[in-house]
């Protein structure tokens, strides 16, 4: 625990420096949003008080055109090494700031180098009303794991902006019959933002957790 929690203060000593720009960070449904044409960010949370699954993550990414290009960098409780996924990105619609956006990400991931999975989706973004104070994100795909089949993933969220700065957001996760639900809140500082989430997965074995985010660009 006391390398979770140094990593997280190394982590927040540098991104206290730098603007940000959020997207999904610590969240399980991803957006149809990318970063930006030359532009760079860095996401990056912490996950505690759960069962047996604590772990740090940091995910930087950089956009070229409507494309981005993306590595997860984690470390968690009982696993070996770390954990690298390289993914990809493309956003086929913008809807940022009006209709619906849509987005195509492919990603895979290795354990002190060796392949545990892959995973390919389309997320969708849109908002319920004209402000977009509502916004819905879901994600359709699938995933196939190391010496195990493939399986359809689902996911659905939704976040409304109480104000300029503060946001509320709720999401459930389908995977390999197993159901996640996550619910947090999110203080904006500009173009950065902090995330204070909580979650659960209902399966077989029942786990829980809390992750503390922050999300910078630059």
């Amino acid at each position: 625990m006391r390398f979770y929690l140094a990593a997280a203060l190394t982590v927040a000593l540098f991104l206290v420096l730098l603007p940000v720009h959020a997207s999904g960070g610590s969240y399980l449904v991803d957006d149809a949003s990318v970063v930006g044409a030359g532009k760079c960010q860095l996401e990056s949370w912490l996950r505690a008080w759960s069962n047996g699954s604590d772990g740090v993550w940091a995910v930087p990414a950089c956009g070229v055109g409507p494309v981005e290009f993306g590595l997860s960098l984690h470390r968690q409780q009982d696993e070996v090494g770390l954990g690298l996924s390289p993914a990809v990105k493309w956003q086929l619609r913008n809807g940022d700031d009006h209709g619906i956006g849509l987005a195509v990400e492919v990603n895979t991931t290795y354990q002190h180098g060796r392949y545990m999975a892959s995973q390919a989706y389309a997320s969708t973004s849109f908002g319920l009303d004209d402000v977009r104070r509502w916004m819905v994100d879901l994600d359709l795909g699938v995933d196939r794991e190391r010496d195990r089949s493939a399986h359809p993933i689902e996911g659905a969220g939704v976040s409304y902006a109480l104000d300029e700065r503060w946001s509320l957001l709720a999401e459930r996760f389908w995977s390999r019959g197993s159901v996640s639900d996550q619910g947090g809140v999110r203080l904006a500082f500009g173009d950065s933002s902090l995330d204070l989430v909580v979650g659960r997965e209902m399966a077989r074995l029942r786990s829980h957790w809390v992750n503390v985010g922050w999300n910078a660009a630059f």
